[in-house]
């Protein structure tokens, strides 16, 4: 009776730590329907790919801290304003504040104002949260992947050009 007791115990315990799982990579997954792409085509779709921390948030607007640029460093200064034009829909952002991102982006304008969209459908995620595959069997870090790629980037501007 007790070994009925301890194998219905474990076979919960696996179950639970399963439905953990699950649920913890439903929470970082988009909403949105998107094709897959690689990360070179990614690459390719975008205007901007850099990596940044988020030290402001303020209803769907960002203000991100750059930190390495590997494509669009001729535009990019050293902080830069990110609007999600998705906001209210089934692909909307949500970056928290002290987090730092590989972002996929476009140049948007507002007036005077410059800021830029991340793109959904593309590959803008928490930094240190998704492995790609690589030669062999072999999986990166995506922002280790798009640096063996496409080189170590750049510093981003002090100043707007």
């Amino acid at each position: 009776m007790r070994a009925k007791v301890v194998g219905r115990m474990k076979k919960l315990e696996r179950l639970l730590i399963l439905a953990i799982c699950w649920v913890w990579g439903a929470g970082a997954a988009y909403a949105c329907q998107c094709d897959r792409i690689s990360p070179e085509a990614g690459f390719d779709r975008a205007q901007y790919v850099f990596a940044g921390k988020v030290v402001q948030a303020d209803h769907h607007a960002w203000l991100i801290e750059v930190e390495r640029v590997w494509k669009g460093h001729e535009r990019l200064t050293r902080t830069v304003k990110l609007m999600d034009v998705y906001a209210t829909l089934d692909c909307e952002f949500s970056f928290q504040p002290g987090q730092r991102y590989l972002f996929f982006a476009i140049l948007a304008k507002g007036g005077r104002e410059v800021f830029y969209h991340p793109q959904a459908c593309n590959w803008t995620r928490p930094l240190q949260s998704t492995r790609v595959p690589s030669e062999g069997n072999e999986s990166l870090w995506l922002e280790d992947f798009i640096t063996r790629e496409f080189g170590p980037g750049e510093q981003p501007r002090a100043e707007r050009p």
